[in-house]
């Protein structure tokens, strides 16, 4: 009876050790994550890792069917470190400019054990790599490849329409950043990218930034006026470092002389599908050829609002 009972014990516990080894192993690849982003917290619930999720930014916009029912707490830079360690976070997901304006924060929260991943993507170049990067820290790379497979199918649908349209058809299109300003993106940016995919052309392709590593350049009424006749499509970008509404863009007599003025096509289009680094983007493709007049051939994947 003994040695039943000893053999009964022994089994049990192999059978819990063998139990706790993919519970830990899942613990591991599922970290508990604030993220301080809205593109980052987009991308984890595209990705299917709404579960990791435990905070998230006051400046989220994405709605889709993870977000039914979801009130996640906020976090900022601006809370104290109390606040993020009460959470209990292994992982804090935030951008270059988070960490220059909370970096006591963020020594903080590193000296208590807690991770802190900073990614930021300006150019279409490289999406996929921050796609992966964050699928990689949730314990996500399957879903990120297919993810990344069905987005490249869509926008090849609309790059092989645009390498169809003859350089004399696509129209000339002005991207306004900043509007008291007149800034504009550069012509690596993501929103220039989307223009040229959406078989446009950048009315600004000689706009440079003022320093490296930034995507909004200065551009000025003269050389805007010099174009005045070039501007076919005028869009300006809405957020929060650019706010006019459409009727004040419209009212403003330095833009009038400009074609696109003229000819009413003027347009606001949100930042989140314009500049945003997440499959949102297709939905921006999507608007811009409508605006540019591009069709992309029916046997091709369809457009979507993401994959």
């Amino acid at each position: 009876m003994k040695n039943i009972l000893v053999c009964a014990l022994a089994a049990a516990a192999l059978f819990l050790a063998e139990g706790r080894r993919p519970l830990q192993a899942q613990a591991e690849a599922r970290p508990r994550i604030i993220s301080l982003y809205a593109a980052h917290t987009e991308i984890l619930l595209r990705l299917g890792a709404k579960d990791n999720l435990i905070g998230v930014s006051g400046h989220e916009t994405y709605k889709g069917p993870e977000t039914e029912g979801w009130n996640p707490p906020v976090f900022s830079v601006r809370d104290d470190v109390e606040k993020f360690l009460a959470a209990r976070p292994d992982l804090i997901l935030a951008r270059p400019m988070h960490l220059a304006s909370g970096e006591h924060l963020f020594a903080m929260l590193e000296n208590a054990g807690v991770k802190v991943h900073s990614a930021q993507v300006l150019r279409a170049g490289d999406l996929y790599g921050y796609w992966r990067g964050l699928a990689e820290l949730a314990g996500r790379e399957e879903a990120a490849e297919k993810m990344i497979a069905d987005f490249e199918a869509r926008v090849s649908a609309y790059q092989a329409a645009a390498a169809r349209r003859p350089e004399k058809d696509r129209p000339r299109v002005f991207i306004e950043a900043v509007h008291q300003q007149i800034k504009t993106f550069t012509p690596d940016s993501l929103p220039v990218w989307l223009v040229e995919t959406a078989g446009g052309r950048n009315a600004a392709d000689e706009a440079k930034a003022a320093s490296p590593g930034v995507i909004v350049a200065d551009y000025g009424p003269e050389r805007l006026l010099a174009k005045a006749d070039q501007v076919d499509i005028f869009i300006s970008q809405e957020g929060p470092m650019n706010s006019v509404s459409l009727e004040a863009l419209r009212r403003r007599s330095l833009y009038r002389p400009l074609k696109a003025f003229k000819e009413g096509r003027v347009y606001k289009i949100s930042e989140d599908i314009l500049a945003r680094p997440t499959p949102s983007l297709l939905t921006g493709l999507e608007t811009l050829a409508e605006l540019t007049g591009l069709e992309i051939d029916a046997a091709g994947p369809p457009p979507s609002t993401g994959p």
